[in-house]
């Protein structure tokens, strides 16, 4: 963690009291007309079942959680608190925009603090890699070798539900990614003036140079899909938290989450892009 950051900011606070569904609603309203979400395997959500959700990040990360989080809220009654990366206390006015709708900073005392409080919590395995893609990783997975939000679920026995989120990296094209920037005098001076090393993992949480429609930063209207995953007990590997079982548990949630990511994109395919507008956006 960057010794820029106060240890105490971003932590597990228990006493946070979540915006109402009605005011999740309204806010969102914009972000669900725009894309028509879908989702799916909502019957597989309880909200007397605390899970851990575990979901893929994509491009820069703007359209992630918001648009199914919501969803949970309003039709389920469950509030996600999602852990995050250091990245998002790292920028002023953010940080504080982050605890405001139920943030919290990523470590294994928050996350244990917060299943002993019965949370539902949602995890990006990911991390802020997952979010600075390189040209060719549309919807790929990044999770290096990750196996924390695994220890977490086997120790304090939560079950695991995988949510795909499909839609939102077509709405950007990547025009310069993180390697390409790095490979630029820009990239140069990043290294000298140690920002690469310090904040940027060097250089690999670079965020890509992206358009959304024509040469602006709006993204494109395209449609967006989810899908909540059977849920993943972790009963059997109770008490067991050597490597070879925090692999062979990861792998699962890995396998799961692909297959669904997969059958997204080719509902996606199948229902088509919508009315003439959307697809003339989607095509600019």
């Amino acid at each position: 963690m960057s010794d820029s950051i106060n240890p105490e900011l971003g932590n597990y606070d228990p006493d946070f009291i979540p915006p109402s569904p009605d005011f999740v609603s309204n806010m969102t309203a914009l972000g669900r007309a725009y894309f028509e979400p879908q989702f799916f395997g909502m019957e597989n959500l309880d909200k007397e079942k605390p899970a851990m959700y575990v979901t893929n990040h994509n491009v820069l990360g703007v359209l992630d959680g918001t648009l199914w989080a919501a969803e949970m809220y309003i039709e389920k009654g469950i509030f996600a608190r999602s852990l995050v990366d250091d990245l998002h206390y790292m920028m002023p006015g953010w940080r504080d925009l982050a605890a405001k709708v139920g943030f919290v900073r990523g470590s294994r005392e928050n996350c244990a603090e917060m299943m002993k409080h019965n949370e539902h919590i949602m995890v990006y395995p990911g991390g802020g890699r997952e979010t600075c893609k390189r040209k060719g990783e549309k919807y790929k997975l990044t999770w290096k070798k990750r196996t924390g939000f695994a220890r977490m679920a086997i120790e304090q026995g939560y079950d695991i539900i995988t949510v795909a989120q499909v839609g939102q990296e077509d709405s950007y094209d990547i025009m310069m990614d993180g390697d390409e920037l790095m490979d630029t005098k820009f990239g140069d001076w990043l290294r000298e003036k140690g920002i690469a090393e310090k904040y940027l993992k060097d250089g690999d949480t670079v965020f890509p140079l992206v358009r959304g429609i024509g040469p602006t930063f709006l993204p494109r209207p395209e449609k967006q899909y989810y899908a909540f995953g059977q849920r993943i007990s972790t009963k059997e590997y109770e008490g067991k938290t050597d490597d070879e079982t925090l692999w062979k548990l990861r792998e699962k949630v890995e396998l799961q989450l692909e297959l669904d990511i997969t059958k997204m994109r080719i509902q996606k395919l199948e229902d088509g892009e919508g009315g003439w507008l959307r697809s003339l956006l989607n095509r600019l």
